[in-house]
């Protein structure tokens, strides 16, 4: 447990110089919801027609575990899951082109990729999966037209780029993998020609705590853009702990999670893919005992692209931003999760928004307000995962 100083496994270091506040651009406005009463039944029955499907991994057995979202946010385990991964498979993409889904295992130091049937939600092994990467694998991306996969290779200190074949095959590009300081979180533009990685050490907070961004060439590789890694707008002190970073579909910013900080950073882009800081760090406290930490982690956006929200690890809670068109963020409410939340997602049609908590393995499933960005707890949930420490998931339509 984080509360006991112990660390969970794919979980960030932390120390105890850490504050616990938001950073917006606009004033912060905090409305708690509550969630409901903890229902232990796996499968909730969905009502209504199958909208999506739900993967989930799950970090403590190496599986991964399928859902069937319905029409009213229950949702129902598919036939055959979970399936077989790889030991502490945890960080997910999915490859919309090829209809792939992409799973890193940490301790096993591989990626497991699985062709999806969108129709019903099972999973099929693509042939030569696991593919080997470098050592400890954390996230993985995808380019929006299904070129490239992209892994961050933590421990080795690199960023491993594969070509995607038809069939799914992975081949590794020339010159891959290539050299990154501790990359950690990774997330492609949408226009699929910058690559951005969060540099998070293993060991201590240092400068090492940036974001690099790469130019992804026609044939995947990586080159640095110039003025890359950037720091936050506290430059002489760079990130307490850049973990969680997603680009903006917009292409108008990049929000990072700053784990030990207690914030999530909005970056503007340039139009090289240069970043530049909206926001200042705050200052950490000298001490802070594990109370008073929100520790964000994970970072979702709605189809809509009106609202991020972010995982804070710590406090179990799930915080909702509005997104805005100039300053990047405005802080709009919070709601309770299970006990330490990591992934986050929100469903295709924009109406309904999970997470996986690590600690208990449970989900929780709430209802997005599409004009207000409030959430309100599904009914029977939070629910049994079913797995052993789930860590992300991924959400997919059905087609």
């Amino acid at each position: 447990m984080i509360s006991s100083g112990r660390l969970l496994a794919g979980q960030p270091r932390r120390n105890s110089s850490s504050i616990c506040v938001f950073v917006g651009a606009a004033t912060a406005v905090a409305l708690a919801i509550g969630c409901g009463m903890m229902n232990n039944s796996r499968s909730p029955m969905p009502s209504g027609q199958t909208i999506s499907f739900a993967f989930v991994s799950n970090s403590g057995s190496g599986t991964v575990s399928a859902f069937a979202v319905g029409s009213n946010g229950a949702i129902s385990t598919v036939s055959g899951s979970p399936f077989s991964s790889g030991a502490g498979a945890e960080f997910m993409a999915f490859d919309s082109v090829h209809k792939l889904l992409f799973v890193n295992n940490q301790t096993a130091n591989s990626l497991s990729a699985f062709s999806v049937n969108t129709s019903t939600g099972m999973l099929t092994s693509v042939a030569g999966s696991p593919f080997a990467t470098g050592s400890r694998p954390t996230a993985v991306a995808v380019d929006p037209v299904g070129r490239f996969v992209f892994v961050a290779n933590q421990a080795s200190s690199s960023i491993g780029v594969f070509s995607i074949g038809t069939n799914g095959s992975l081949t590794p590009v020339a010159g891959s993998p290539f050299p990154v300081n501790s990359p950690y979180g990774l997330s492609v533009n949408a226009a699929g020609t910058v690559l951005y990685a969060t540099n998070f050490p293993d060991s201590q907070v240092s400068d090492l705590n940036t974001v690099a961004a790469f130019s992804i060439s026609s044939s995947g590789s990586l080159s640095p853009i110039a003025g890359s890694p950037f720091p936050d707008a506290n430059s002489s002190s760079g990130f307490a702990a850049g973990i969680g970073i997603l680009a903006d579909p917009s292409g108008k910013f990049v929000f990072v999670g700053d784990h030990m900080a207690e914030s999530v950073v909005p970056f503007s882009i340039n139009a090289d893919g240069a970043l530049a800081a909206l926001s200042t760090l705050p200052t950490p406290a000298t001490s802070c005992g594990s109370s008073c930490h929100n520790n964000p982690l994970r970072l979702a956006v709605d189809p809509a692209d009106k609202f991020l929200l972010s995982t804070n690890v710590e406090a179990g809670t799930v915080s909702i931003f509005g997104i805005t068109g100039s300053s990047g963020l405005m802080s709009l409410s919070q709601a309770t999760t299970g006990s330490h939340p990591f992934g986050v997602a929100v469903d295709p049609s924009g109406g309904f928004v999970y997470v996986v908590n690590k600690s208990d393995a449970t989900i929780s499933g709430f209802q997005l307000n599409s004009a207000t960005g409030m959430l309100s707890p599904l009914p029977n949930f939070p629910m049994t995962e079913g797995q052993q420490a789930p860590t992300d998931i991924v959400i997919v339509p059905k087609m």
